[in-house]
């Protein structure tokens, strides 16, 4: 299987002509639950407990509420915030997650922010992604740096010391490598690092075959709370 590299792919994409556009009206939501097939030049708002987005926005989106789905190209940024956020398709400009649990396919071509629980990313990501959450799997081709900060719960609901138990499994491409602080940091077979990654954990990561132990650079956490990124 032959694997076209992702700035060629990205580059294609650009010469196809994906342009971040802002003119035109804006589209909005305000209810229960809704879905939205559009076509537009303009923005979109929706806001409510169950909200879908489907087909193109030449500018900006924003989706708040407890279940929100985004299935559409956007030409400009996109912000999402719910319980649960599923993201798929083009997005031009920077997105922001904030979600209890997230799952993005699809291609980023601006900067990523994740504030999630626990998330799965999969598709390709051209710019820096940056992600604060309990738990993250990360999938796909990634051509800049990840930056991943694990956020543990210090009490439960009664108040009661918990052990952190971030982690990050690595099972996609990275490309440049970056740097993570976790609990935990599991590199599964198949995973590939085109640059050094830094590994702040309360143990060593196993390497496996097809990742040499120069590309990791492991300092141990000793329990210290990660600082987000």
């Amino acid at each position: 299987m032959v694997r076209m590299s992702l700035s060629a792919f990205l580059g294609s994409l650009l010469l196809a002509g994906c342009v971040q556009a802002s003119d035109g009206p804006t589209t909005t939501f305000d209810g229960l639950a809704g879905r939205r097939t559009v076509d537009t030049n303009g923005n979109v708002a929706m806001n409510g407990a169950a909200v879908t987005l489907e087909g193109r926005v030449g500018g900006w989106v924003e989706m708040n509420g407890a279940s929100v789905d985004v299935r559409a190209d956007i030409g400009g940024d996109l912000e999402a915030n719910g319980a649960s956020v599923e993201v798929d398709g083009q997005i031009a400009g920077a997105s922001e997650i904030n979600a209890g649990s997230a799952q993005l396919d699809g291609v980023y071509l601006g900067p990523v922010e994740l504030n999630a629980g626990n998330a799965r990313l999969q598709g390709r990501y051209a710019a820096e992604l940056t992600a604060n959450a309990g738990a993250l799997t990360l999938e796909g081709d990634h051509a800049a740096p990840v930056r991943f900060a694990g956020q543990g719960r210090e009490r439960n609901f009664l108040g009661r010391e918990r052990q952190d138990q971030s982690r990050l499994v690595i099972e996609g491409h990275l490309a440049v490598g970056g740097e993570a602080c976790a609990h935990e940091v599991i590199f599964e077979r198949g995973a590939t690092l085109g640059g050094v990654m830094r590994v702040r954990a309360d143990t060593a990561p196993d390497l496996p075959t097809g990742i040499q132990p120069e590309m990791v650079v492991f300092e141990p956490r000793n329990g210290e709370r990660c600082q987000e990124v």
